[in-house]
């Protein structure tokens, strides 16, 4: 198995933490697109409802990786999940407010907070 260029997804407790470890422009589509589908299968096996997209490792992301968040949201959504963005740059909070995701999905400041608030 080749190791993750894109995503690196561990659990701590019942939430699933999908860090953003990699560069993630639109170079990067076939890595992303390949590496969610494991996310994906992952979410459909494992029983998670509640998953942290940790942002804090890239400063950019593009449109490719908002429609790979969705994705991941796609998955919770039948199961009444939550989704949770922590630790974004200026630039990636930028992007995502101007997408208007954050209307969607709360955007915290850290990967404590994150957690924090799937507990609440």
């Amino acid at each position: 198995m080749n190791p993750s260029k894109v995503f690196l997804a561990s659990t701590i407790g019942d939430v699933l933490v999908v860090e953003l470890v990699g560069v993630v422009s639109s170079l990067a589509d076939d890595s992303i697109n390949r590496e969610l589908d494991s996310v994906r299968t992952r979410l459909r096996s494992g029983g998670q409802a509640k998953v942290v997209i940790d942002l804090g490792q890239v400063a950019y992301f593009g449109s490719s990786m908002l429609e790979a968040i969705r994705a991941i949201w796609n998955e919770l959504t039948p199961h009444n999940g939550r989704l949770v963005l922590c630790n974004a740059s200026e630039v990636g909070r930028e992007i995502i407010q101007i997408s208007k995701f954050d209307h969607l999905w709360p955007l915290v400041e850290s990967r404590a907070d994150a957690l924090k608030l799937m507990q609440a």
